[in-house]
């Protein structure tokens, strides 16, 4: 199955479809639709993240949706922030939403979503930076100790890869 994700918003709610082995590839124009709708009004009300044809999900997916559950939680205009929900997960993407922790901070829903008809695909862009791929570890690290065990050579390489970068210009 091809890893596409698929975007949707209405008026106070937004719609991800995720489909096949969801990796770093489709996260950073993922991540910049979603945390520029959640800045503009109306406020969000409702995120829904469809999983039923996701069939793995890398790291990265998995820090993106910690970072978009901590962004879309904080109150902001007179909303009293919310839960991300989770649908049609199956058990190996659900057994890994377990190990990194983040089925504590996110909603699991049971039965199907109706997602709305029309969702647009969102296709990998420019490939995800160092900085972009050290922040969505982050995210996932500060979740356990575990996780920072798990990842702490990861966000050491990319933090040194950052260091070498911000030296060259």
């Amino acid at each position: 199955m091809e890893e596409a994700v698929y975007y949707r918003e209405s008026a106070d709610a937004v719609y991800v479809k995720a489909t096949g082995h969801v990796t770093a590839l489709v996260c950073p124009p993922l991540k910049a639709r979603l945390f520029a709708r959640l800045d503009q009004e109306p406020p969000v009300v409702d995120i829904f993240l469809e999983l039923s044809e996701c069939e793995y999900m890398d790291s990265t997916f998995l820090g993106l949706i910690v970072g978009t559950q901590k962004r879309f939680s904080r109150p902001v205009r007179g909303s009293s922030g919310g839960t991300v929900q989770l649908y049609g997960v199956n058990e190996a993407c659900r057994g890994l939403l377990r190990t990194i922790g983040v089925l504590s901070i996110v909603k699991l829903q049971k039965g199907e979503l109706e997602l709305p008809e029309d969702m647009e695909k969102i296709s990998g862009g420019e490939r995800a930076t160092a900085r972009f791929l050290l922040d969505a570890h982050e995210e996932l690290s500060e979740l356990s100790q575990e996780n920072r065990k798990r990842f702490s050579a990861l966000t050491s390489v990319l933090r040194s890869a950052i260091e070498s970068e911000d030296g060259k210009q």
